[in-house]
């Protein structure tokens, strides 16, 4: 539930909405002179609210803990490093390096802003034809004077999550190093001074200020390293433009869809769901489409909410179906995932095969074993199902998050409008980037 608007504007100035209406400004370093609010998807803010009360108990604050430890044997697999596909990207300017979150649902990006800022990065002037179109401003008065910077805010205070700095334009180089042929582009980007997350995040949604459409690239990949991996040299790759395409015969394709409202994400549509190679007869005939209005339903896809979320029916389908299949009885966990088995009593069982089936020639399925849809806490001695049902009366009928993706290389075609998906190797050669781990955080993030 949102702050009263009044403790929300404490010590603030009027700021500029992008995407959303007007609303008033955090307090900080940045005020006596107007910042502009860049806001992230509207409806993100929603979801991450009833996550944090779905999920985020003083339980699920600790298995949270426990991805985040070094202790990499109780993870799912064995590589602590890779496990819930949050890739961090790294990009440069000259001789400085930074690195940012690949986040498809959001368009901006920003980074870290370095120690001395004005020596590698250029500022967007407050007065400026870019300032103005960036933050959907119709006049300069909030502008201090003719040398002030294009000031931003970008995300919310009301979750704790948020970014603020200026504007900057500047050339970027994406993949440099790496064996491939980098690619480079001014673009428009935040320079962040106060932030409340580690790393920056790198818009690879549809959206005008993302990388992909600033430089006009219409295909990108992305391969996250499965949990499971034995091979400790194995990486999670980003692939752009012409390099982003299958790299085995195994590859099966979908089109991707197009929200009414959501424009800028990445939708799918999932026609049915199988375990154990048996489609389940639970879930209704229209769960995962749009809604007659075209502003709610649908299923999107994201690289920075770890969890799944499924349409409510669709998702106890899957629960009773799990549930038929492993021989053992669920347990009451001490957090708010919904089906909890004891780790001891599983251990030598085999869990079914989860198939999602996608339109598309001969169905396309995308497969699942247990390192996509169970998490192991050995603090805890439980083994929790990393799905939950989307709350009803939210704008998306279902999420695929990160986790489900892990192990499978995703190939977005936007010009195509079509997604490529292959269970394969990392695509050579190797990108940069690195996976972190994170169930809960940058959901409530970005």
């Amino acid at each position: 539930m949102d702050r009263p608007a009044a403790r929300r504007a404490r010590g603030a100035v009027a700021m500029t909405v992008l995407l959303l209406l007007l609303l008033p400004g955090p307090a900080s370093s940045l005020a006596g002179a107007a910042v502009g609010v860049i806001v992230r998807s509207p409806f993100m803010k929603r979801i991450a609210s009833i996550i944090v009360k779905e999920v985020a108990s003083a339980g699920a604050s600790a298995l949270t803990k426990a991805l985040r430890s070094s202790n990499k044997a109780g993870q799912l697999g064995s590589d602590a490093a890779d496990d819930a596909g949050i890739i961090l990207y790294n990009v440069s300017v000259g001789q400085q390096t930074f690195s940012g979150v690949v986040d498809i649902f959001n368009d901006f990006f920003w980074v870290q802003c370095p120690p001395a800022p004005a020596q590698v990065l250029s500022a967007v002037p407050c007065i400026s034809d870019t300032c103005s179109s960036v933050l959907r401003k119709t006049t300069n008065n909030d502008c201090v004077d003719t040398t002030s910077s294009c000031l931003y805010a970008y995300g919310s205070l009301d979750d704790g999550s948020y970014s603020t700095g200026y504007l900057g334009y500047e050339k970027f180089t994406f993949g440099a190093g790496t064996g491939t042929s980098p690619v480079s582009g001014s673009v428009v980007f935040g320079c962040s001074t106060q932030n409340t997350v580690k790393d920056g995040a790198i818009g690879f949604s549809k959206g005008p200020l993302s990388i992909l459409s600033q430089l006009h690239i219409t295909r990108f990949s992305y391969f996250l390293t499965p949990d499971d991996s034995k091979s400790s040299s194995s990486t999670s790759v980003v692939l752009l433009g012409d390099q982003a395409v299958p790299q085995t015969k195994r590859s099966r394709s979908t089109p991707l869809l197009k929200s009414n409202v959501y424009q800028d994400l990445y939708y799918v549509k999932l026609t049915g769901i199988k375990v154990d190679g048996e489609s389940l007869k639970g879930i209704p005939d229209r769960a995962f489409d749009f809604a007659a209005d075209g502003k709610s339903g649908g299923v999107a896809l994201s690289t920075t909410i770890a969890l799944t979320w499924l349409q409510s029916d669709a998702y106890y389908a899957v629960k009773q179906a799990l549930m038929s299949k492993i021989d053992s009885p669920a347990v009451k966990s001490n957090n708010e995932l919904d089906l909890c088995y004891d780790t001891n009593s599983v251990a030598k069982l085999k869990f079914p095969k989860i198939t999602l089936v996608f339109d598309g020639v001969d169905s396309p399925g995308m497969d699942l074993t247990t390192v996509h849809y169970f998490y192991k806490d050995t603090n805890t001695g439980f083994q929790c199902l990393t799905m939950l049902p989307m709350p009803k009366d939210y704008p998306l009928g279902s999420i695929l998050g990160s986790m489900l993706q892990a192990g499978t290389n995703m190939i977005y075609d936007i010009g195509a409008r079509q997604l490529t998906f292959e269970k394969a190797a990392a695509a050579a050669p190797q990108v940069p980037l690195m996976a972190i781990v994170s169930l809960l955080a940058w959901v409530l993030l970005f």
